[in-house]
């Protein structure tokens, strides 16, 4: 792990400790010790487990919004997806919220390459093989004893084959690079349910620009709002 991840982690962790027992303690976590967050006692709970597992890459306002999101969207029942799992973070938080909605992951995993071919042009900060340190076993050793998670691992959309019919309440796109992106959208937004949701991480994060470029392709000619969210995610909704 490098230096700069390593910080991170412990920033993290700081951060979860003073909310829970300091939140006016810095200027940075004032307003979260008058947050709801505050009262989320199985998500911090669980929160703090992933963050000392080393699992999670995700901020605390993105790990909440996507527990809260995917909570949201419970009752419209439909199946839940995750494309781009790496250590299975995310997607055990999503675990415990979808209830009995079935999960499906999608990602090569480490041992079939990490990522897939970029767009040197666009992804500038991404090459082929990143993230490939995932290990399938121990994502599902993660994962184990959760109901209803189904892993398709391989390249995607070839993974999706047989989907085609399966309706999505919530779908989380963590895949960092233009063209996988673009893919994710036009698998999944169309078969998302009417008041669907659908979560990409990186849209605002700035060596990431071929997630929001795909964003802003897929949707130019739909009126759909993308609706940015804290730290670097974004938002889409299925009109109803």
């Amino acid at each position: 792990m490098s230096p700069a991840a390593t910080l991170t982690r412990l920033a993290q962790r700081l951060e979860l400790a003073l909310l829970r027992t300091g939140p006016g303690l810095t200027a940075s976590l004032r307003f979260r010790g008058r947050h709801h967050v505050r009262t989320e006692t199985e998500f911090l709970d669980l929160y703090g487990r992933l963050l000392a597992d080393r699992v999670l890459i995700q901020s605390l306002n993105e790990a909440f919004n996507l527990w809260d999101l995917a909570r949201q969207t419970a009752p419209l029942h439909g199946s839940v997806a995750e494309f781009g799992v790496y250590k299975g973070g995310s997607a055990r938080l999503l675990c415990a919220v979808k209830e009995s909605r079935p999960l499906h992951l999608f990602d090569t995993f480490g041992e079939l390459g990490g990522m897939p071919e970029t767009r040197p042009d666009i992804d500038t900060s991404h090459r082929a093989g990143d993230f490939s340190d995932s290990r399938l076993p121990e994502v599902r050793a993660l994962l184990a004893g959760q109901p209803e998670v189904r892993i398709h691992a391989g390249l995607f959309p070839g993974t999706a084959a047989g989907l085609e019919d399966v309706r999505f309440s919530f779908v989380h796109l963590d895949v960092d690079i233009y063209q996988s992106t673009l893919d994710g959208l036009r698998f999944f937004y169309p078969r998302l349910l009417p008041g669907g949701m659908l979560v990409s991480h990186d849209y605002s994060y700035l060596p990431t620009p071929g997630v929001k470029r795909a964003f802003d392709e897929y949707f130019a000619d739909d009126p759909q709002p993308v609706i940015r969210l804290w730290d670097t995610q974004c938002l889409v909704v299925k009109p109803r």
